[in-house]
């Protein structure tokens, strides 16, 4: 496991430890056992009173968000919040669908090949230079060195 998420799970059940028992006993026990081995050992956190001026890291927020969402709220606000996560996960869905379009990406190919060819179909006259004796001898004797 990262070592970012194994310091979030510290920062989770310190923040479980401080929490009242009424909240905390919703919170099933096998749930937080896997909290507390999924922790780093050596990690030394510092959770003081109030919690919205501590700096938790990201994956703290997140996981504490699905513990609110799976195991404390009201039935009625967990279907809000499973509604406003299926809405999120559809936009990103859609950015990412819109971003890697197949059509779009067959068309970029088709427009660059269709350059290419015009490049390759041009009917301008390429000038050949004839080397001289000269010449051959300098590029034999340069690629003689360049081996070596």
């Amino acid at each position: 496991m990262k070592r970012e998420y194994e310091e979030a799970f510290a920062e989770v059940e310190e923040i479980l430890r401080k929490m009242p028992i009424d909240l905390s006993s919703k919170i099933p026990l096998e749930f937080r056992r896997h909290i507390s081995e999924s922790k780093a050992q050596d990690y030394i956190v510092r959770i003081e009173e109030p919690i919205e001026n501590q700096k938790l890291k990201e994956e703290t927020v997140v996981i504490l968000g699905l513990i609110y969402r799976d195991f404390l709220c009201t039935p009625e606000e967990r279907e809000q919040l499973q509604l406003k996560d299926a809405e999120k996960l559809k936009e990103i869905e859609k950015e990412l669908q819109e971003q890697y379009d197949i059509n779009k990406t067959f068309e970029k190919r088709k427009k660059s090949r269709s350059q290419k060819e015009d490049g390759e179909n041009s009917k301008e006259m390429i000038v050949y230079e004839k080397q001289g004796f000269l010449k051959k001898i300098f590029n034999l004797v340069k690629g003689i060195f360049k081996k070596n």
